[in-house]
Formats: structure tokens, sequence, C-alpha cells
């Protein structure tokens, strides 16, 4: 093919393309298994995301575990801002405008705060882009909404536990404990080792032992804990000794001081009596007063000795009172 030399060749000009650097912002309320699991299928969602974009690049991602309130500690979120400042991020995605608050006030000022730093805020189920131009009424009637359907969901939850505490039918009560397990129709039933055990934690506490002196004791019995560790934890033995439920009585909703609380009688086979379980709560109130006083004689006896005070026969005799 012979060349026209009329006609003058110009070589394509190539476009430059700016890569974008994301990062996604992602928070549940609780470490609980089913939070986490949202958690990874939120992570999941906003990365395809990003990779769908043409020329974004996943930079970070910021996973908060924990309230949102207002006051609470928010250390990826501080962290994100921080690359933000540094101009190290530049678009946010997020899942939803709830995940920066639980209030519409401290969502707008979250936003308010990245937008400020220059950044552009996806929220994937709103599908907005949020940065310095977008109307901030428009973003507060939103969060707004929000907010009160929220509000609303969470009401309708509690008021259908309070439904089903009121007519027995809560499945709080047949919740299992160690002691307990779930037969075929779902009602609890004694585990026959562990109501033994439950028994001999309250035998050892009665006779005067600590919950130390119980770990011991059971450690040498080669008695599992409920995780099937060998030496039982503090806390456990606690829950054991403070848990009415070994009464065969339940009660529920217990968490909500100003709310109501439930009790149903007689819900399933009781491994301790009441009086016995009445007479270790006794102990227990009685034990930590004790704790108390001596760990306050212990510090004044501290501040006479940092002192260099002389500690006399009817200063002893005050301390051994006072401790008894």
């Amino acid at each position: 093919m012979q060349e026209n030399t009329k006609v003058k060749l110009i070589p394509a000009h190539k476009k430059e393309t700016h890569s974008i650097d994301a990062g996604i912002y992602v928070r549940v309320s609780t470490a609980r298994a089913k939070q986490l699991r949202s958690l990874s299928s939120q992570v999941s969602a906003m990365t395809r995301y990003v990779y769908s974009r043409e020329n974004w690049i996943l930079k970070d991602i910021y996973l908060e575990v924990g309230s949102a309130k207002t006051g609470s500690s928010r250390r990826e979120f501080v962290r994100l801002l921080d690359d933000c400042k540094r101009q190290e991020i530049e678009v946010v995605v997020v899942k939803s405008l709830s995940r920066f608050g639980r209030d519409n006030v401290e969502v707008i000022e979250s936003i308010r705060t990245l937008v400020s730093a220059g950044v552009t805020i996806y929220f994937m189920e709103e599908d907005i882009d949020v940065d310095a131009s977008y109307p901030e009424w428009e973003l507060s009637l939103r969060s707004a909404v929000n907010q009160s359907e929220n509000e609303h969901r969470s009401e309708n939850i509690k008021m259908g536990l309070r439904f089903r505490a009121e007519s027995g039918e809560s499945g709080l009560y047949r919740k299992p404990c160690y002691g307990y397990k779930k037969n075929d129709q779902g009602e609890l039933v004694c585990d026959a080792y562990q109501a033994a055990v439950v028994s001999h934690i309250f035998e050892l506490y009665l006779a005067g032992k600590s919950y130390s002196g119980i770990i011991d004791v059971l450690a040498e019995e080669h008695i599992p804990s409920p995780r099937g560790s060998e030496r039982w934890s503090k806390r456990a033995i606690e829950t054991v000794l403070t848990n009415a439920k070994y009464t065969g009585n339940v009660e529920v909703l217990k968490s909500n001081p100003t709310g109501n609380r439930y009790v149903l009688h007689d819900s399933h086979m009781a491994i301790i009596s009441t009086e016995i379980f009445a007479a270790v709560q006794e102990q227990i109130e009685k034990r930590a007063k004790r704790k108390r006083k001596t760990e306050s004689v212990s510090r004044t006896l501290a501040e006479e000795l940092k002192w260099n005070k002389p500690v006399d026969n009817i200063t002893v005799r005050k301390i051994n009172d006072e401790i008894n």
C-alpha cells in the first residue's frame, strides 16, 4: 500500500489515569459470633465493590468492634481519620449511615470530620457519594430516618421479649447452663455428673472454702471446668454460686435496672434448695464486706508506716476488731 504524503500520522494520546486510594470502615457492636460473621460479610461485599471500580486501590480496612455511642472509644475511626489527614486515603466505603454512630448528631459529626479532611464517603445501602458539596440537610434527614427506624425496631424487640417473658414462653427460661441440658422436648433437665459438681461447689463454699480453695479441691479431684480446662477460674466458681437457676426458678430481663423483671417458679428440677442458695449469697456478701474492711485497714496501716508512726497495741486491737 502506497503511503499518501499528504496524510500526517498523529500518535494516539494516552490518557493518564490517577489511582484512587480507598479505605473500608466496618463496625459491629459486639464480638459475638453472629456479629463477627456480619463483619466478615460486610468486608467481603465492600472489598468486591472497591475492586469493581476503575482505578481504585484498597489501601486499608478499618475494623471497629464495639459500641459507636458518643464517648465510646473508636480507635479505628481515629486511625482512619489520621490516614485521611495525611492524604493516604481519598475515598472511604461504609455499609450505611448508621455505621457512623447511634444517633443523628454523631453521624453528622463523623461525616463532617472526614469530609473536612478532603475525602469522599460512599455509603453502600443509601448508594450515595458524600463530599463537601453534598447538602447536609439531606444527610440529617436520612440519618434521622435511620435512627427512628432503629429505635422502633429495638422497641419492638424489647416488647416481644417482655410479652414472651410474661406468658412464660420466653426461650430465656430454658437456656441451659452448667448442670443442665435440654431434652428432646427442649426442656431443661439435670446433667447428673454436672449437677453433682454444682452441689459439691456449694457444699465446699458453705464449709468455709474460698474460691481459690474450691478451685484447688476440684483440681485435686480431676473435675474439669465447664470449658474442659484442668483448673476452674474464679469467675466460673462465682457464676455457679450466684446462679439462682439451680433453685429451679429462673429470672429473666434482669439486666435492665429500670425495667420489669420476671421470675418463672418451678421452671425445672432444682439442684440446690432455696435455703442453701440464700445461705451462700449471705456468705458471699459477708466475705466481700470483710475483704473491703481488710483492704481499708491495710491502706490505713500502710499510711501510718509510711509516715513512721508507731503501731501500738491499741491500733492492733482496732485492726482486729475492724476485720472481725
